[in-house]
């Protein structure tokens, strides 16, 4: 019979699962995010539309809001991160990869990881979404990664990508215990 002293969990031989869950402390403020629509700003660096992420107390997943005004389109981005899109108001379409999607207040998006997508409302009101992402868990394990078509990557590569059905060097990546994470192909 093996001996009932030695876990190779507990001695690090194998990945150890805690016994005891510690819950997250949360101030009742934090519980209820009141009205973020009337509290959505533009950010000049990365949108080109107001929005603003639903300050709730989430650990693994992020939720955020957007606006996309009448006859505008977000910008064309992908992003390690998937999502799942509610509309809230308004109607549209996204471009996921080259395919056009459809879609009006009600329905549900999903954008699977590293996709290149951006979202267009044809609508005469602005459409309002929620995005729900695995985000901050990425964040938390260092992957997650966003890329922009005409910032970090030319159009004419983003095309090409596209009609390959292939993907850019941006959506390799892997973890190397010494080196950290290291994005691009294996060499």
């Amino acid at each position: 019979m093996a001996d009932q002293a030695f876990n190779p969990r507990k001695e690090g031989k194998l990945h150890w699962h805690e016994e005891i869950v510690r819950p997250v402390k949360v101030v009742p403020e934090r519980i209820v995010h009141k009205h973020p629509l009337q509290d959505m700003y533009y950010d000049a660096q990365d949108r080109q539309h107001k929005g603003r992420d639903v300050d709730l107390p989430l650990r693994t997943i992020n939720i955020h809001i957007s606006e996309v005004p009448v006859g505008s389109s977000t910008r064309l981005h992908k992003h390690h991160n998937e999502a799942a899109v509610y509309i809230v108001e308004g109607r549209g379409y996204s471009m996921v990869q080259g395919q056009k999607y459809e879609w009006e207040a009600g329905d549900f998006l999903y954008i699977p990881t590293f996709c290149w997508h951006s979202h267009t409302n044809t609508g005469d009101e602005p459409v309002y979404f929620m995005g729900i992402t695995n985000k901050r868990l990425l964040d938390w394990l260092g992957l997650d990664r966003k890329v922009e078509a005409g910032v970090h990557v030319s159009m004419e590569e983003v095309e090409k990508e596209i009609a390959a059905q292939d993907y850019s060097p941006y959506s390799w990546y892997r973890i190397d215990p010494e080196a950290g994470v290291k994005f691009g192909p294996p060499r």
